[in-house]
């Protein structure tokens, strides 16, 4: 006998499937709005009811009642609901952690990874009354003690703005951290509302790698789509913003495509700068009324045809997308 279900959490639609009593699969959909996360959901289980499943109550072991901790401290729910997922689970988890020097309510934990994602540090910023919290992680190749503190200065009198019921806030730093000038501050529904919706992440950003008016979606893809914006590694390359929409044709069809005649994409969606590149290649073979258009951080859109491509657009294109950062 085989199980389904769903959940939805905003934006998100949650699903798992698998045999009663064995192993269980799951994923999860990020989609543009709460409206078409809504349709999703229902699609879904009218699929489900089609194809014989029938509507039971859900079992397990349920958490605590929301009211039971609605006071507690983060470090409390997180015990806790780390406790419950195993037990003795929580001694592993916050070993290592220590308290970081002229940094009150803040933790940092050193991860000595030789392979895989490589060292890191991982900092757990609490707000003063200790009920919710931030978290973010440096890469040790660039992570610099004198950025981290300025850093720190900044985010921790501001740990609530990231709770105020928007995903996202891009906060201008008044100077310079690094090479960074705004500072990100992503609600709990971005950390995938981790312990209750209590941990909320921020992290240093350029001006040209989030825009102002992007959607929750838009920075979820930014933060965690394919090919996104490596947030951890400080002594990154700028990650502009780079939204595409295109129609491009050839009545010959596109050698690069397999003699495929037409790709199109009809909003603007995040892109790798490969994508980008290979647009511009196809754009060179294509044919009239076909279009290539880059929206940058500033939702500013650059219109390209065949006939606006020349030696020096590939450094146009790059002033575009980097604005101030360039």
């Amino acid at each position: 006998m085989r199980h389904w279900q769903i959940s939805r959490d905003g934006i998100r639609c949650h699903m798992a499937w698998g045999q009663v009593g064995g192993r269980t699969q799951g994923m999860s959909m990020t989609l543009d709005d709460e409206e078409h996360a809504e349709r999703h959901l229902r699609k879904k289980i009218s699929e489900k009811r089609r194809q014989g499943y029938v509507e039971v109550a859900a079992v397990g072991t349920a958490a605590p009642a929301a009211g039971v901790m609605a006071d507690a401290k983060l470090l409390d729910v997180m015990r806790t609901q780390e406790e419950q997922r195993r037990e003795g689970a929580w001694a592993g988890y916050w070993a290592g952690y220590e308290p970081v020097e002229g940094q009150e309510g803040v933790f940092t934990k050193f991860h000595d990874f030789a392979a895989g994602p490589g060292p890191f540090h991982e900092y757990l910023v609490l707000s003063a009354d200790e009920r919710r919290g931030l978290h973010f992680v440096v890469k040790a190749p660039g992570h610099d003690p004198g950025q981290v503190a300025a850093f720190l200065d900044f985010v921790r009198p501001r740990v609530e703005v990231a709770f105020d019921g928007r995903s996202h806030h891009k906060v201008a730093l008044p100077s310079r951290i690094g090479q960074f000038d705004h500072v990100l501050f992503c609600a709990p529904s971005l950390n995938h509302y981790r312990y209750g919706g209590r941990l909320g992440t921020v992290l240093p950003i350029l001006g040209c790698e989030i825009a102002d008016e992007d959607t929750e979606t838009l920075v979820e893809a930014r933060l965690r789509g394919r090919h996104s914006m490596p947030s951890t590694t400080w002594d990154r390359e700028p990650c502009p913003v780079l939204d595409l929409r295109f129609d491009l044709r050839s009545e010959h069809g596109f050698e690069l495509l397999g003699g495929r005649t037409a790709l199109r994409e009809k909003t603007f969606k995040v892109y790798p700068r490969s994508m980008l590149d290979r647009g511009l290649r196809l754009l060179s073979e294509a044919g009239q009324g076909s279009r290539l258009e880059i929206r940058n951080h500033r939702r500013d859109v650059l219109a390209l045809t065949r006939a606006d491509l020349e030696r020096g657009t590939p450094a146009e294109i790059d002033r575009f997308l980097l604005g101030d950062s360039a």
